[in-house]
């Protein structure tokens, strides 16, 4: 099977969070999305040089660093389910695991709260494919700012793997 030529851009994918509801996960699709994931995979090196010397020295492997990511989104309103049992789950809600939620943390019970986020693109000729899946994503800044035509949540956060985990869709 030929592999696609066509560029990917942010009309092509959908970022999902998942929680850890058993059996059947919660699940949020982040709607006016900014199009702006980011993520960074880091290899650290222990450089060991010969009397300061790079000449004669070697190269290992350093302490794993986990993914970071970043995305942010437009904001429509922040609480809905744990006001009101009845309204529609709210990205800020999800993200904070808010109380009378029901969202789930991802991680074992006394550890730091973690969720999923999915990242699916979609080739546009439909070849290729691919579902990135950053797993026990956890928050380090979640920013809200006021803006002249919209205001924008920004999520910062780390993903406790080495890199996430990369399929081709069928």
């Amino acid at each position: 099977m030929a592999v696609s030529n066509l560029v990917r851009n942010l009309r092509d994918a959908e970022l999902v969070l998942v929680d850890g509801t058993s059996p059947t996960p919660l699940s949020l699709t982040v709607v006016l999305d900014e199009g702006d994931l980011t993520w960074t995979e880091r290899l650290n090196t222990i450089e060991v040089k010969d009397r300061g010397k790079i000449s004669g020295g070697h190269l290992r492997r350093g302490d794993d660093v986990s993914v970071t990511l970043s995305f942010s989104a437009k904001w429509t309103q922040l609480i809905g389910k744990s006001a009101s049992s009845g309204d529609p789950l709210q990205l800020y809600e999800f993200l904070t695991l808010a109380s009378g939620t029901d969202v789930v943390s991802t991680s074992a019970d006394g550890e730091q709260e973690t969720l999923t986020l999915v990242f699916k693109v979609v080739d546009p000729a439909g070849v290729a494919g691919e579902t990135i899946t950053f797993e026990k994503v956890y928050r380090e800044t979640l920013s809200l700012s006021e803006g002249d035509e919209f205001n924008v949540i920004s999520f910062s956060g780390r993903s406790f793997a080495v890199a996430p985990t990369v399929e081709r869709l069928v």
